[in-house]
């Protein structure tokens, strides 16, 4: 496991374009900003983040970035997919919240941080304002709903072909309420019994409306108290825990078996997978 930063800049701040430069540091750099990683193993980490904090200049982002080995090794391991597309319908105001959920119990919290969606449970189908642009990949989220998977036909074909448990395919709408053709949501049935290990969380936020918790976690493998997955005979669950900072989600947990059927059948492009550690 390697631990990756990510840092953003503006195109105007010469200074640091230069040190990069002089470091032999590659960025990609489109008309607004700069946009550069780096290894916390790498040689040269430690003087760019120094002269990164001299500048004001934080990373956004710290990644646990595995080996293949380590991935093959996990009995369960958390997924998402790095293609972010698309916004649910209603987008305005984020209508969809209270369309696509059942909002009975839901708190918005008191300001963004605490951003919490308690009683969020789904009882429509998503809508999106136009089809995905698949192109060679098969899974997408779509952004401000960082829980959910969206698939392919391809994808639908070999999942409804396997053995694998603990999902069903449900429809995604148009605007005008009609089955949309070419995608279809990835429903995950059931949510694991709370487990996760005190290791696994850097911070803890409480909404100060309502006194709901989600966590915002270390970068690094998911410790879990092994017990919470003794009884699960499913091949995809969700954490009951809930993640995120603005933003508020599961995570998606699935077996070995399910991540080989994926690659075996080359619908993994895009998917991002980290190892679950049972304790």
């Amino acid at each position: 496991m390697r631990i990756k930063h990510r840092y953003i800049l503006n195109n105007g701040e010469k200074d640091i374009l230069a040190f990069l430069d002089k470091m032999k540091i590659k960025y990609d750099k489109n008309e607004i900003i700069t946009v550069f990683e780096i290894y916390e193993d790498d040689r040269d980490y430690m003087a760019i983040k120094a002269f990164m904090t001299s500048k004001g200049n934080e990373s956004i982002g710290r990644e646990a970035v595995y080996t293949i080995e380590e991935i093959n090794e996990a009995q369960w391991l958390a997924v998402r997919s790095s293609w972010v597309s698309l916004y649910p319908h209603p987008r305005e105001d984020m209508k969809y919240r209270f369309t696509t959920y059942d909002a009975t119990d839901y708190c918005e919290g008191s300001r963004p941080k605490y951003y919490c969606n308690k009683g969020s449970i789904q009882k429509e189908d998503f809508a999106f304002e136009k089809k995905p642009n698949w192109g060679p990949r098969n899974f997408l989220m779509i952004n401000w709903v960082a829980d959910e998977l969206f698939i392919s036909e391809k994808a639908v074909d070999i999942l409804k072909a396997s053995n694998l448990k603990g999902f069903k395919i449900m429809d995604v709408m148009t605007k005008s309420r009609n089955i949309m053709d070419g995608v279809k949501q990835l429903f995950v049935e059931s949510y694991l019994d709370k487990g996760l290990c005190p290791e696994t969380i850097r911070e803890t936020l409480v909404c100060p409306k309502c006194g709901f918790e989600k966590y915002i976690p270390v970068a690094g493998p998911f410790s879990y108290r092994k017990e919470a997955f003794e009884a699960v005979d499913k091949d995809i669950v969700k954490t009951e825990e809930k993640f995120g900072g603005v933003m508020c989600f599961s995570y998606i947990i699935v077996t070995q078996r399910f991540r080989e059927l994926l690659a075996n059948s080359k619908l993994d492009r895009g998917l991002v997978y980290e190892p679950v550690k049972l304790v």
